[in-house]
């Protein structure tokens, strides 16, 4: 007879008997604080590791590295890690006003705070990142004092500034912390600060990653001689809102950086000063996989863009791989008008405005202008872009949001892409003006702008208006006419989408007819699918015929 004893389970295994490699894995996961979080790392977690059990506290503080992220915003701990993470690289990273400078400065949190990252900064022979953030602070400059390196491995410096005025300078950055030793920085962020140029550039050249916010004291040949020091290593720049001065460039020949993937130039804020970041592009030769972030306000009486920009996006185009995917939107950038154009270099580019898996644009181009007329902008602007082509690759174009955009203008656009198989509209004006009807509401006198893409399969709209309160809007006439114009020439639309517009049923069964495909979804005035119109004999399904 078969026993009826129930088979005993093992237990899993203790803690306490996972191997020490093992263990150390678990541990390297609690090294790193929450890079989101401005705040100081708390190291709590790892305090609690230690006190698990007697094997795991003795494996803990015996390990080094498991101490190297110093904590500051309890300061007691800073002292125990730096002596716990003894010989080993440590990272020192602290917000030395928190609270967003709203806590007294004299305060006992504030004072505890300086006082332990001090502690720490005297360590700096041992410091392999420094990423201090501050509001104004009287103790500043005793921190400041503190980093003394007699030898260095420091590959990461990052001295911020924050308060109410987004460009006021908020610290100075004493001269001395580079002049005690050479550091071998490879990212090196100065943002709302005043720091001294010539004391930077020996410790550039390895450099991979500058990136300067509203910082002063720099001109051109500042930057051009980092730029020269590090060109072999640079992988991104960022400048945003840095009024360089004009200064004496040495040399004259290009500055070829090979290895850089991301060029970054802000200057929004009208400043001639700050207008000057553009001319660097005069000295700097740009890898054509690089993606280039253009941000800049339309000066003076002439409106003209800055002369760099298009000679530099016409060479960026014509040496690397064609723009297949663009959009077009209109944004309020610090309460001031602008229209930006983003452009892929593959076919991507969702059907939707707001995608958080949107890929990083090629070409990112933000163009601001301190004027009422919406129009007038977008009219100026699209000429000027359109002289860099080739866009002749260009197959999916989105329009999102633009809030005022004529015939003409949409003409201009479609004329740089006459390969467009895909078109996007975000709202009524730009389907509008697509499909031929002027802001008055008059259809114009010629071949309307949807007529020009030939190659046009795929046409989606969201966000649109197709009724005038109980009165079928003009519009949804022209646009069935219009459909029926491509159709008849032999290149007509076979997928149309509509969303989150305001139409009826009866709306969307007559623009039904006038495709192969239809999906309405989401609209103001129902979800319901739209019947498939009989003559086309084909099944629906989902919506989708």
């Amino acid at each position: 007879m078969a026993s009826t004893r129930p088979t005993q389970l093992s237990s899993p295994p203790s803690p306490s008997y996972l191997p020490t490699e093992i263990l150390l894995h678990i541990f390297a996961f609690c090294v790193a604080p929450d890079e989101s979080n401005n705040e100081a790392f708390t190291a709590l977690h790892i305090v609690r590791i230690s006190h698990v059990c007697h094997v795991w506290r003795d494996i803990s503080l015996a390990y080094p590295p498991f101490w190297s992220n110093i904590a500051f915003k309890t300061p007691f701990l800073a002292t125990t890690m730096l002596e716990r993470s003894k010989p080993t690289p440590i990272v020192i990273r602290a917000n030395l006003t928190p609270g967003g400078g709203q806590i007294d400065d004299a305060s006992y949190r504030i004072r505890c705070m300086f006082k332990a990252v001090s502690r720490a900064l005297r360590s700096s022979d041992r410091a392999k990142e420094i990423d201090l953030r501050s509001g104004p602070s009287k103790h500043l400059a005793k921190a400041f004092d503190d980093i003394r390196p007699t030898t260095s491995q420091l590959e990461y410096l990052s001295l911020r500034g924050y308060g109410d005025n987004l460009r006021s300078t908020v610290f100075d950055v004493p001269s001395s912390i580079f002049s005690h030793c050479q550091l071998p920085l490879q990212t090196l962020i100065l943002e709302r600060c005043h720091v001294i140029p010539s004391s930077l550039v020996r410790h550039c050249t390895h450099l991979s990653h500058l990136e300067l916010r509203s910082v002063t004291a720099f001109s051109i040949g500042d930057i051009v001689t980092i730029f020269r020091h590090a060109s072999l290593s640079l992988q991104s720049i960022i400048l945003d809102s840095v009024p360089l001065h004009a200064g004496v460039v040495e040399e004259t020949t290009q500055i070829v950086l090979p290895h850089l993937s991301l060029l970054h130039l802000n200057a929004i804020h009208g400043d001639s000063h700050a207008h000057n970041i553009f001319f660097l592009l005069h000295f700097i030769t740009i890898p054509p996989t690089a993606s280039l972030v253009l941000q800049f306000l339309i000066l003076g009486s002439t409106r003209q863009i800055p002369v760099p920009i298009i000679n530099t996006l016409g060479r960026h185009f014509s040496a690397g791989e064609p723009i297949r995917s663009l959009i077009v939107f209109q944004a309020n950038l610090h309460k001031r008008r602008g229209l930006r154009i983003q452009g892929w270099t593959r076919a991507t580019l969702p059907r939707f405005f707001y995608a958080d898996d949107a890929l990083s644009p090629n070409i990112d181009l933000h163009f601001v202008w301190e004027e009422e007329d919406d129009n007038s902008l977008i009219e100026r602007i699209l000429p000027e872009f359109a002289s860099v082509g080739p866009l002749h690759a260009v197959q999916m174009l989105t329009i999102a949001r633009v809030s005022v955009l004529s015939v003409a203008a949409m003409d201009v656009l479609l004329l740089m892409l006459p390969s467009v198989r895909e078109v996007c509209v975000h709202g009524s004006a730009a389907l509008r003006a697509l499909y031929g009807l002027e802001l008055n509401g008059n259809p114009v006198n010629r071949a309307p702008p949807l007529a020009r893409l030939r190659e046009l399969r795929s046409l989606t709209i969201h966000e649109a208006s197709f009724r005038n309160g109980e009165t079928q809007d003009v519009g949804l006439r022209a646009l069935c006419d219009r459909l029926d114009e491509l159709s008849a020439r032999g290149y007509g639309v076979t997928e149309l989408i509509v969303c989150y517009s305001d139409a009826s049923r009866q709306d969307m069964e007559e623009l039904a007819k006038h495709v192969r495909e239809f999906l309405w979804d989401g609209s103001m005035n129902g979800t319901s699918c739209v019947p498939v119109p009989p003559q086309l004999d084909l099944v629906p399904s989902n919506g989708r015929s």
